[in-house]
């Protein structure tokens, strides 16, 4: 397996580019907070520093107000376009609509991004089908409730409202650019990269189709290896560098974990993790976890797993530590690598712990086939250092 060396670089566009941004909202928030505090104050300091408090917490509850008014914009286009609701997630908290249509809240975090609308796509039509709108709308409503509110901060006379309404202004117009620009973001591409790829080729349009179709599919209950073969079928490798297109050879590995078959999914992981484009963070953290499983089963724990302690790896399997898919992989490394059972017993309480939260019971069950294959296979002597 080829080596990608993204994981070696120490800074990058995708680290830069939200901290300069988030610097400059800073500035421009204390710079103009603060003359507007002095100004209101009239030099009583007790009142100054009463103001500097609402202007730090209109800062803090901007970001996540924002991030629901973003994912709510994608909802809004969405159902516009003729998609229907699948899931709405919230920083970690999730909303999703079953099988029977009732809706359940669970627990998913997601590395890389505060927030996630799904919804399950129209007809495909051979590629005819929207998908710009629902792609642009969370940045739109980002742009547009920040225009709203640095209008009613300009109006508004009282002094605290304005002090919480001008950091929602200037978030939102960080959260407009941050996702509706093609920029480069940490482990996953945003909106507005997402639609250049979308836009680029009839394979991406079907990969982005069938990618929603996945998910709602899910949502109704259905299991990985019981969605259609169709699918998955593979797209002609020069498209592969598109992520879009190359997001859907990373699902069907899943599809092939499901179906226990280690050996094939083993493969195709090694191809796609010795790719130089097309791969995102996340896609390889996500395959690194299931690829590790697939060598500690067959006792031959190698490149794979040693991709786990890359540190790209470890910062999205930290932030994604009370997921399933994570936790059953280091039970995995506790069990068969470790040779650790109390470890192993203790990564098992905590899954149980996730599974009862976790929204989609039948992935659930996938996980639950695996742990039992991780234990048999420690039973038959496991796989070793």
């Amino acid at each position: 397996m080829k080596k990608n060396d993204s994981s070696k670089k120490k800074f990058s566009p995708a680290q830069i580019i939200p901290l300069a941004l988030g610097l400059i909202v800073g500035i421009v928030a204390g710079t103009s907070g603060a003359a507007t505090i002095d100004a209101m104050s009239g030099g009583n300091d007790a009142l100054f520093f009463a103001y500097l408090g609402v202007l730090m917490a209109g800062l803090i509850l901007a970001f996540p107000v924002q991030i629901v008014l973003h994912e709510g914009g994608h909802l809004v286009a969405g159902l516009m376009s003729g998609y229907s609701f699948v899931s709405f997630n919230i920083l970690g908290f999730i909303w999703q609509r079953d099988a029977e249509g009732k809706l359940r809240m669970g627990r998913m975090q997601i590395a890389g991004a505060g927030g996630q609308c799904l919804m399950a796509p129209p007809e495909y039509n051979g590629g005819d089908f929207p998908f710009t709108l629902y792609n642009l709308g969370g940045a739109l409503v980002n742009l547009i409730t920040a225009a709203i509110f640095g209008l009613l901060a300009w109006l508004i006379p009282s002094a605290p409202l304005r002090l919480l309404l001008i950091p929602e202004a200037l978030v939102g117009v960080m959260f407009a650019i941050l996702n509706g620009l093609p920029l480069p973001v940490l482990h996953l591409q945003n909106d507005g990269t997402n639609l250049l790829c979308i836009r680029r080729d009839a394979h991406a349009r079907r990969a982005f189709w069938v990618q929603m179709s996945i998910a709602a599919a899910a949502a109704r209950g259905v299991r990985m290896k019981d969605m259609p073969e169709d699918w998955f079928a593979p797209f002609p490798d020069e498209a592969m560098d598109n992520p879009i297109v190359c997001a859907v050879a990373v699902m069907n590995t899943s599809r092939l974990i499901d179906q226990m078959n280690f050996g094939a999914a083993e493969e195709a992981i090694c191809t796609l993790l010795s790719r130089q484009k097309g791969v995102l963070g996340l896609y390889r953290a996500s395959m690194a976890c299931d690829g590790a499983v697939c060598e500690l089963i067959a006792g031959r724990p190698g490149a794979i797993t040693a991709i786990l302690g890359e540190q790209e790896i470890q910062q999205i399997l930290t932030a994604m530590k009370a997921h399933p898919a994570v936790l059953r992989t280091q039970y995995a490394l506790a069990l068969l690598k470790d040779r650790d059972a109390d470890k192993a017993q203790a990564l098992l309480d905590r899954f149980d712990a996730a599974a009862r939260k976790h929204p989609n019971p039948q992935e659930i069950t996938g996980e639950r086939e695996l742990l039992q294959a991780i234990r048999s296979a420690a039973q038959k002597g496991g796989a070793a250092e």
